[in-house]
């Protein structure tokens, strides 16, 4: 296995596992009733991340820091369906609420008073829905790949 396809397996399984702790958390927080629906948000914006990365790299292309640049970037390098897209920039948009405390309007605006447990129950459906699209379209890509590959071996080869 190349460099490169194993830096792409390694980004999909550090999202499974982040995804893994944001429903770990989302857990822990109903049964001991704590505020923690942010850090749910918080981790399953990092694992859609995580597993846009490993599109990313899968191309041979350097990953952005910033966010917004990332998911433009894998917007760009591959065919994204509408819902998906609006999806990972809805959750973007969330981000920085989720990490920050921040002035907003003249007032302290703090991640765990912004995030409800339905907050916390969508990022959960939709972040585990964009990751399983992520790694669609990877495995496309891989198919495609391979596909070339034979028919660059059968004209070598005829």
């Amino acid at each position: 296995m190349s460099l490169i396809n194993e830096q792409s397996k390694r980004y999909l399984e550090e999202a499974d596992l982040t995804l893994y702790a944001a429903k770990t958390i989302f857990e822990k927080a109903k049964e001991e009733e704590k505020n923690l629906w942010f850090n749910v948000v918080r981790s399953t914006y990092d694992a859609i991340e995580q597993a846009i990365s490993a599109a990313i790299v899968r191309k041979s292309e350097l990953i952005p820091k910033q966010h917004p640049l990332k998911i433009k970037k894998f917007i760009n390098l591959y065919k994204v369906s509408e819902e998906t897209k609006n999806k990972i920039y809805y959750w973007l948009g969330k981000r920085a609420s989720a990490q920050y405390i921040d002035i907003k309007d003249g007032n302290i605006s703090v991640p765990q008073d912004l995030f409800e447990e339905e907050d916390a129950v969508k990022a959960l459906e939709e972040s585990e829905s964009i990751i399983n699209d992520v790694k669609d379209i990877i495995n496309k890509s891989i198919e495609e790949d391979n596909k070339e590959d034979i028919k660059g071996e059968i004209k070598e080869n005829g």
